[in-house]
């Protein structure tokens, strides 16, 4: 009996304790399978040193046109002082090879993919990639595309086109211009940080969504200066908040 007693709390103790792990990884596929992965893990999104840098990417100086096709996670696009493009990937754990970025170079488009194959299924980690173009280049690009599911950032670029496809995710454009950024969105906010001393315009369409503005205006199109360089954002319920750039 007492043997009995013995091997029946062992094995009460082993069941419970697979019980936990069971639904400790339960938790962890849940949140991957909802983009929470970084609440697991307690990452900083912006913070590369952060993560397991995966690979690093230097594209010819002579693209004009970026493409980014991203399933997940971040996608930041950079203007920078060195005279190099430079990409890099990280995720918050090591990547199988399969599970790496891809890239195309098609004359002078660059063309990005979060994977090789549509087979493979990353679940379990949060990925991004950095693009970073130089100051002088980055005036010169003809068009960047990017489409994905996750959170996107531009900062202090020029370029003749600018266009994002977006399911929820939050889109930011801080010292961004371009001829014609047009932004489509499911449920994601939008964020504009303008220099009021360059012209620009805005046009906002949504269903749901509401648009805030430092001008203080209610109106959802509007034109600041020359208007020379127009944001046009398209959302369902996904809401616009347009404001000044520190120091401005």
């Amino acid at each position: 009996m007492k043997l009995r007693s013995i091997c029946l709390s062992v094995f009460g103790v082993i069941f419970i304790s697979l019980v936990m792990l069971m639904n400790g990884l339960c938790s962890i596929i849940e949140a991957a399978e909802s983009d929470d992965v970084l609440e697991i893990y307690g990452l900083d999104p912006t913070d590369m040193s952060e993560y397991y840098a995966m690979g690093e990417y230097y594209p010819p100086d002579t693209v004009d046109t970026l493409n980014v096709n991203w399933v997940g996670g971040r996608v930041e696009i950079v203007a920078y002082d060195e005279t190099s493009y430079f990409v890099e990937e990280a995720a918050t754990r090591q990547l199988r090879e399969d599970e790496r970025l891809s890239y195309f170079l098609d004359g002078n488009t660059f063309s990005i993919f979060y994977v090789e194959s549509d087979e493979t299924v990353i679940d379990d980690a949060f990925k991004k990639v950095e693009i970073r173009i130089p100051r002088e280049r980055a005036q010169n690009l003809k068009s960047i595309n990017v489409n994905t599911n996750g959170e996107v950032v531009f900062k202090n670029l020029i370029a003749e086109n600018i266009t994002v496809n977006n399911v929820n995710s939050e889109v930011r454009f801080e010292n961004v211009y371009s001829k014609n950024t047009v932004v489509e969105t499911d449920g994601g906010n939008v964020g504009l940080k303008v220099n009021n001393n360059t012209g620009y315009s805005v046009d906002f369409e949504s269903k749901t969504g509401t648009l805030t503005s430092y001008v203080g205006e209610s109106l959802n199109s509007y034109v600041s200066g020359s208007g020379t360089y127009p944001f046009t954002v398209i959302t369902v319920k996904g809401n616009l908040d347009v404001s000044l750039i520190e120091g401005y």
